[in-house]
């Protein structure tokens, strides 16, 4: 009997000095290993601390790439052909030339299917066919060169009476002594009197009287000066309103054209 009391005693001394212990301990932050639940009533009778909470995981990035036929954006399959792209150049294995060249042909016949379908749609919706305002039959094509080639005469005509096209040239210019017969020829045939304006000071065959610049090419280019020789204004010659024309050598046939261009259309009307 006296035995068993003297272990009791003994095991209460025990557990006396270890609360006092952990309370010493606990009071300035100790860890879970030197805690003790006589001080801390949250922390249990284990022996080991508390499992770690799960940690939820990311669905998304666990999931499977998808292939590119499963692709629903444009965004999406640029992306994922871009990257097997970049990864057949830089790491050139026949299975990654071959993952890249697949994506790309179905794309390709995405694209072709695309192509299709539209064309049918334009056959079937008059107001998305070009065909209706610029016809590719031949047969429409001649006759719209007919009417445009009319169209040119009767602007000229018209524009003859009181403007006139005023060439900038230089006489040591190779491409001005092209352009200065095609411009004489352009004169007789459609009437528009053409005036010579020399840079340099000095005279073509086909202008021996040209004029020298006398600050003209500066008011015709709303002082901004020509650099660029040869080169064409349409010149009102009463309030000398200029049109430029163009520089460079031009054949008559665009010359004609370009005027009848920028006096009788708004832009945007012919495409």
């Amino acid at each position: 009997m006296k035995r068993l009391v003297s272990l009791l005693a003994a095991a209460a001394a025990l557990v006396m000095s270890q609360a006092a212990f952990a309370l010493s301990d606990t009071a300035g932050g100790k860890a879970w290993w030197d805690d003790t639940p006589w001080q801390n009533p949250e922390r249990g009778f284990n022996w080991y601390p508390p499992d770690a909470p799960p940690q939820k995981k990311d669905k998304k990035a666990e999931a499977k790439p998808k292939s590119i036929k499963e692709m629903t954006t444009m965004e999406n399959l640029q992306k994922e052909l871009g990257r097997l792209k970049d990864l057949a150049i830089m790491q050139p294995t026949q299975a990654n030339v071959r993952s890249y060249l697949e994506a790309q042909t179905f794309v390709m016949d995405k694209s072709s299917v695309f192509a299709d379908t539209a064309r049918r749609v334009v056959w079937a919706t008059p107001s998305v066919d070009y065909n209706n305002r610029s016809p590719t039959a031949t047969f429409a094509q001649l006759n719209k060169k007919d009417e445009r080639r009319e169209a040119q005469q009767q602007t000229l005509a018209e524009l003859s009476r009181d403007y006139g096209l005023m060439f900038f040239f230089r006489s040591d210019c190779p491409y001005c002594h092209q352009q200065a017969p095609v411009l004489r020829l352009l004169e007789r045939n459609y009437g528009l009197p053409v005036m010579g304006v020399s840079m340099d000071g000095g005279g073509l065959p086909q202008f021996p009287g040209a004029r020298r610049d006398n600050g003209i090419s500066m008011t015709v280019s709303n002082g901004q000066g020509i650099q660029t020789v040869p080169a064409l204004f349409l010149v009102h010659r009463e309030t000398r309103q200029a049109i430029p024309v163009g520089t460079g050598a031009l054949a008559i046939d665009e010359i004609v054209e370009r005027i009848r261009v920028l006096t009788r259309t708004q832009p945007g009307q012919e495409f």
